[in-house]
């Protein structure tokens, strides 16, 4: 078998556990000298924001905080932050949030060095040529695994599109998984948002184009989220938990490498149609996609059912939906069957990950997840 050529990007530093979230300052000085603060509406404002900000400007730093990212980026929001950045003269970002704070202010910085506008990187008719200005990430959910990876997802109103821009250089300088972070993250968030990770690290694990490192990597992570999950709902309090669930959704960011799955291909257009936040959908089709998957090839998550201690990958996603207050339909975000068209014609839009499913996902294949959704 020929030698493949692969290219595996991941953060510099990793520092993982309780007090992760103090070595900002440190980190932040050593790359830079000018930081921009990026958060969501939560911490925003907050007292511990405040004391960042003395903790940075008591080691010379310059330290300004922007307006609080408060839904799922656009290109729009993108660039307003660029310009921010841009007028600040700021030479290191730091993101503390969700993944709707990190995939804005990765896009943002990036987008700060570079000419011209986010649309033009994310419809492809410019190439990033210059890297972005450093960044440190310190994740509020254990979802999206931004923080370890080269993609940001951006949506753009004005054409319907959700749809990346990525650059291997775009991957954060240093992480800080911080379980502190997310002790006071509601029981339904903390949930939706694993099953995001969940669908990183299981369709990882089994796309058509892994590699030993990204399903090996994926793995672990499945471990790691199928123990701290239960729980984390069970005490939202536990630490460890919560420092097993980050760990996993920054592992499956790892793994997410190599192409993902069919809720993938299908989750970008129902968040278009229906303003669904993207864990929510991924979370409704998952299981769906897992159980069509295995109609055809029964075999293929047998070490997926390992590391996750089952024989019903689906059956056991769903039980932990239920348990976080979620149910695996579309129904409950008023979607219909009769709704598919509108739905197929926003996903022609998109070709992502339609080959790198364990079958790959044509507008048949397509239509039949989107009913079984929808019935729940």
């Amino acid at each position: 078998m020929p030698n493949t050529l692969l290219e595996i990007t991941s953060p510099h530093i990793i520092h993982c556990g309780q007090g992760a979230f103090e070595r900002i300052p440190a980190e932040a000085t050593r790359l830079g000298s000018r930081a921009v603060i990026v958060t969501g509406r939560r911490l925003h404002g907050s007292e511990q924001i405040a004391e960042l900000v003395r903790n940075l400007e008591s080691r010379g730093a310059a330290a300004h905080i922007a307006d609080p990212v408060t839904a799922e980026p656009t290109v729009d929001m993108v660039d307003e932050l660029a310009g921010f950045l841009r007028s600040k003269q700021a030479d290191v970002v730091i993101a503390i949030g969700g993944g709707s704070v990190m995939d804005c202010a990765k896009a943002a910085a990036v987008m700060a060095v570079n000419e011209g506008s986010t649309e033009d990187y994310q419809l492809r008719r410019r190439e990033i040529t210059n890297p972005p200005l450093a960044q440190i990430f310190a994740p509020t959910t254990a979802g999206t695994g931004s923080e370890a990876t080269r993609v940001s997802v951006l949506t753009n109103p004005r054409i319907g599109v959700k749809r990346s821009i990525s650059h291997p250089l775009m991957t954060p300088d240093v992480v800080m998984l911080d379980p502190d972070l997310t002790v006071s993250c509601p029981l339904y968030l903390t949930t939706t948002t694993a099953m995001d990770a969940f669908s990183h690290a299981i369709e990882s694990a089994v796309s058509t184009k892994a590699t030993a490192y990204t399903r090996h990597t994926a793995l672990a992570a499945i471990e790691k989220l199928g123990a701290g999950l239960p729980r984390c709902q069970a005490d939202p309090s536990d630490t460890d938990a919560r420092l097993d669930c980050l760990l996993g959704a920054c592992l499956a960011g790892l793994a997410m490498q190599q192409g993902m799955g069919a809720s993938h291909s299908l989750a970008p257009a129902l968040c278009i149609f229906t303003g669904m936040r993207h864990s929510e959908a991924i979370a409704v089709l998952l299981p769906h996609s897992i159980r069509l998957n295995i109609e055809s090839v029964p075999a293929v998550y047998d070490e997926v059912k390992r590391a996750l201690g089952t024989d019903d990958i689906a059956g056991r996603l769903e039980e932990l939906c239920s348990t976080g207050g979620f149910a695996c339909s579309l129904a409950r975000f008023g979607v219909k069957e009769s709704d598919w068209p509108a739905v197929r014609e926003i996903m022609s839009r998109y070709a992502s990950h339609r080959q790198t499913n364990p079958v790959e996902v044509t507008n048949d294949y397509a239509e039949k997840l989107f009913l079984r959704a929808v019935r729940g």
